[in-house]
């Protein structure tokens, strides 16, 4: 997983067009430490895409952060996604809060 702290979170908001500003850091930075705790890419991935899509960490482009994250995360592990169906899970997370960390996990698989 080539996403280690919260600069390279915050460098991701930047590269799609946002600042980078946080409103809500605690929840990225929890987000964060528990990835030195998990093994799986997987579920590493999953506690960054709950925190960026329900806890709304960044003033603007969470989803499209979490898109992002999500495409370098796959493309780090060689997997083949479908980015459509990909937009669609993220969309779902965020709609309806989802924070059952192995139901993201089932969403992110479907992709």
């Amino acid at each position: 997983m080539s996403v280690y702290n919260l600069k390279d979170m915050i460098r991701i908001n930047q590269e799609i067009g946002e600042t980078g500003e946080l409103r809500n850091g605690s929840s990225l930075e929890f987000a964060l430490s528990m990835n030195k705790y998990n093994k799986s890419w997987l579920y590493k991935l999953c506690y960054l895409i709950r925190s960026i899509l329900v806890d709304h960490p960044f003033i603007d482009g969470n989803k499209r952060t979490a898109f992002v994250l999500c495409t370098i995360i796959f493309e780090d592990n060689n997997l083949n996604y479908n980015k459509d169906k990909l937009v669609i899970q993220l969309h779902m997370v965020a709609k309806k809060s989802i924070t059952d960390l192995n139901k993201i996990a089932r969403m992110l698989l479907k992709c």
